[in-house]
C-alpha cells in the first residue's frame, strides 16, 4: 500500500472529492472576472477620454476666428465650429443633414468633383467657391481641407477652414477689367499704326514713286540734248545713279511700312518673301516650309502673324548668331501656326523676360489679341524656337 501511485484520474477525483477544485474554479473565475473589469474600464476610461479630448478640440475649433469644420474619414460633415453657423445661419443639425446647401449652385459641382478626387486620393483639398451669408449674400471663399492620420497612416479625421476672399476677387475683377480695357486699346492702337502704315506706304509708293520716276525720264531727255561733253555726260550718269538709288530707297520704306505682296498675294507669299529677302540680308540660310495654296485668313490675323514673323527674323539677326533658320507655316480645321527655330546661341529665361525685351512682348501681345499663344523655348548653345498658334475664330481667353 505504501508503494501504490495515484493517477491523475484519482487525484481529480481526490481534489474533488475534497471540495478543492470548486474552490480554485472560484478563485480563476474571480480573478477572470476581475480582469476583464479592469479591461473594460480601462476602455471605457480611454473612450471617456478621446470624448473629452474631442469636445476639447471642438471648443479649439469653435472658439478661432476663422469658419471651420470637421468631417469622417469617409468624408462626412461631423461638426461645423460656431462662427460657420454665425455666418450661415444654418444650425448645426441642419448643417449635419445638408452641409452643401450653403455653397452657390454653380459653384457646387466643380467643388465636389475635386473633393471627391482628393478625398479618393488622401490628399490636400483647396477650392474657390461662393457661401451664402445669412442675409442670402454670396461672398468668395477659399476652402482648405487636410486629413489627420494616426500612427499608421490610416486617415481619422479630415478637417477644414474657409477664408473669406471677397475683397480680393473684388480686386482682381478690377485688374482683370482693367487689363481687358488696356488689350481693347492696345488692339485697336495697332490697327490704327497698320492703317497709317498702309496710308503712308501708298503715298509714299505713289506719290513719291511717281515723283521720282518723273524726274529720271526728263533728266534722261535733258541729258539726251545736251552737246557731247564727257564730263556733262559723267554729272548725267552720276545723278541718274542718284535717282534709281532713291527710288530704291523709296520701294524699301513703303515695302517695310506694309508689304504690299501681304495684301496683294497673302500670307503665304509674303513669309516667303521675307524669309529671301532675310537670306539675302544677311547671309543666314532661311529655309521655308508653307502648305500648298495661301490661306483663308482674315487681314488682321494674316498682318499679326506677319508681323510676329518679322519681329522674330530681326531678334535672329541682333542676337542669336545663327547660320540656319527653318520656318514652318501649317494650317488645320481650327488654328494656324507659325514655327520658326535657328541654330544660335539660345534664349535665356532672364533674356525672354527681361524689362527690355519689348519686341517679344509685341508678340505675345499681338497673338493673345486673338485669343492665340506664342511660347518662346532656347537651349544654350543650340538655338530658338519660336511658335504661335492663333486660331481661325476668335476664342476667349482669361489672360
Amino acid at each position: 500500500m505504501r508503494n501504490a501511485q495515484i493517477g491523475p484520474s484519482q487525484l481529480v477525483g481526490t481534489v474533488k472529492g475534497t471540495g478543492l477544485f470548486d474552490h480554485v474554479s472560484l478563485i480563476y473565475g474571480r480573478f477572470l472576472s476581475r480582469i476583464t473589469g479592469q479591461k473594460r474600464a480601462e476602455r471605457v476610461g480611454a473612450e471617456e477620454e478621446l470624448r473629452r479630448s474631442e469636445d476639447r478640440l471642438r471648443l479649439i475649433i469653435d472658439t478661432i476666428p476663422t469658419m471651420a469644420w470637421s468631417l469622417t474619414p469617409d468624408g462626412r460633415v461631423d461638426f461645423v465650429n460656431q462662427r460657420w453657423r454665425d455666418y450661415t445661419g444654418i444650425s448645426l443639425e441642419d448643417e449635419l443633414e445638408a452641409p452643401t446647401r450653403a455653397m452657390h449652385p454653380e459653384d457646387l459641382p466643380g467643388a465636389v468633383e475635386r473633393w471627391l478626387v482628393a478625398m479618393a486620393a488622401g490628399e490636400p483639398y483647396e477650392h474657390e467657391m461662393r457661401l451664402r451669408r445669412a442675409d442670402g449674400e454670396y461672398r468668395w471663399f477659399l476652402v482648405r481641407t487636410v486629413p489627420l492620420r494616426d500612427e499608421l497612416r490610416s486617415i481619422i479625421k479630415w478637417f477644414g477652414t474657409s477664408t473669406e476672399i471677397e475683397d480680393r476677387k473684388r480686386a482682381e475683377k478690377i485688374l482683370y477689367r482693367s487689363f481687358a480695357q488696356l488689350r481693347a486699346l492696345t488692339a485697336r492702337l495697332q490697327s490704327v499704326r497698320e492703317e497709317e502704315r498702309a496710308r503712308m506706304a501708298r503715298e509714299i509708293h505713289d506719290e513719291l514713286g511717281q515723283a521720282l520716276t518723273a524726274i529720271k525720264i526728263d533728266l534722261a531727255s535733258l541729258v539726251n540734248q545736251l552737246p557731247p561733253d564727257q564730263q556733262q555726260a559723267l554729272r548725267g550718269e552720276s545723278i541718274m545713279k542718284l535717282i534709281d538709288g532713291t527710288i530704291q530707297t523709296v520701294r524699301r520704306i513703303s515695302t517695310e511700312l506694309r508689304p504690299g505682296i501681304l495684301d496683294d498675294l497673302g500670307l503665304v507669299a509674303a513669309v516667303e518673301w521675307a524669309a529671301e529677302e532675310f537670306q539675302a540680308r544677311t547671309g543666314t540660310k532661311c529655309s521655308v516650309s508653307v502648305p500648298p495654296g495661301d490661306l483663308s485668313l482674315d487681314p488682321e490675323r494674316a498682318t499679326a502673324l506677319f508681323r510676329i514673323f518679322q519681329e522674330t527674323l530681326t531678334n535672329v539677326a541682333r542676337h542669336a548668331n545663327a547660320t540656319e533658320v527653318h520656318v514652318q507655316l501649317a494650317n488645320d480645321q481650327r488654328d494656324v501656326s507659325l514655327e520658326v527655330r535657328d541654330n544660335g546661341n539660345g534664349i535665356s529665361d532672364e533674356q525672354r523676360v527681361a524689362p527690355n525685351a519689348l519686341g517679344i512682348l509685341g508678340m505675345l501681345e499681338r497673338a493673345l489679341l486673338l485669343g492665340g499663344e506664342l511660347t518662346i523655348n532656347g537651349v544654350p548653345g543650340r538655338g530658338t524656337t519660336v511658335r504661335v498658334r492663333i486660331p481661325h475664330t476668335q476664342r476667349a481667353r482669361l489672360e
